[in-house]
């Protein structure tokens, strides 16, 4: 473990650590208006890559409200939960986003949940409405039946369910685009474990960013696998990285080695993973990360891999 306060570990001043979080109240205000702002700046910039999909910072800030606008068109109101069954970082987020600018509340569904665990889930929240897709729309379409489920949208092509391609609506001319969102204490996500505030996803938005120092230069990689049961994690990174103009990579697999390969290829600047994750790399002697990687742990590793990280001259910091 290395010592020291975030400014020193990464060589940036702390005062532009907490960005738009620190003053928003609300995960659109954090989130959907840096997003507008850096597509302003960067519009050809890659927002989110997973595997061969990607999303330009440009593109998200089209695609969420005028998919927003086509929830509320099919009747999504504010206050209504929708669930959210989606494996890819590019799907989830546009549809949490959207979910969220109509004013509605996303649950985040785990995407290997059987059938059974998925329709307790949408039955417990009432959720009335469900986005999934293709390669997982088995169970999601069969637990919807066991529900108050009553619309389906989906990436890709499943029977019985509108596609996510034909919501998006344009804007009226002349009208701004303004998400509907409540006080900062009203939920804002339903996961399995609970429920989150605006004021609580903020927290932890700014809590990591005044550790891991982010700003607009970064690339952040981390494996969906590693926090398949924490999902409300998951997304926050992704939060992380979009309020802070970053680019989110997703990598595919369990993680491990693929984390460090991953980064090498995009030239990420930050890596985040597990403690068990790390204790793993600590001891594979082929497995180095590339040169000015900073490896943040949720968590917090084991005194023997931190040692071994310090011998190996690794820049690791925990991440709560």
């Amino acid at each position: 473990m290395v010592d020291g306060g975030p400014g020193a570990l990464f060589g940036r001043h702390p005062a532009d650590a907490h960005g738009p979080a620190a003053s928003a109240r609300t995960i659109p205000a954090a989130v959907l208006d840096a997003v507008i702002r850096q597509a302003a700046r960067t519009p050809g910039k890659a927002a989110l890559i997973d595997g061969t999909r990607s999303l330009g910072y440009r593109e998200l800030a089209t695609l969420v409200p005028a998919t927003a606008r086509g929830l509320a068109r099919r009747g999504v109101r504010p206050g209504d939960l929708g669930g959210v069954h989606l494996d890819c970082a590019c799907d989830l987020t546009l549809a949490v986003h959207a979910v969220a600018a109509a004013g509605a509340v996303p649950l985040l569904l785990p995407p290997g949940a059987d059938v059974a665990e998925l329709a307790g889930l949408l039955v417990d929240s009432q959720a009335r409405f469900l986005f999934t897709s293709a390669a997982l729309s088995g169970p999601a379409l069969a637990a919807t039946e066991r529900s108050y489920v009553r619309q389906v949208f989906a990436f890709g092509e499943v029977a019985g369910a509108t596609p996510v391609a034909e919501l998006p609506v344009p804007a009226p001319p002349g009208e701004a685009d303004r998400p509907v969102a409540g006080p900062p204490h009203d939920p804002a996500l339903w996961t399995p474990r609970g429920r989150l505030s605006h004021a609580d996803l903020l927290s932890h938005i700014s809590r990591r960013a005044a550790t891991l120092q982010i700003d607009g230069t970064d690339v952040l990689v981390a494996a969906a696998a590693e926090f398949a049961r924490a999902a409300e994690t998951w997304l926050g990174l992704i939060h992380l990285a979009l309020a802070h103009g970053a680019t989110f990579v997703a990598v595919p697999g369990p993680g491990g080695p693929s984390l460090l390969t991953t980064a090498g290829r995009h030239r990420a600047t930050v890596a985040v993973t597990i403690p068990d994750t790390l204790r793993a790399l600590a001891a594979c002697p082929t497995c180095r990360p590339p040169a000015g990687l900073r490896v943040a742990v949720i968590g917090r590793p084991s005194p023997q891999a931190a040692d071994t990280c310090r011998r190996h001259g690794w820049t690791v910091v925990d991440v709560q």
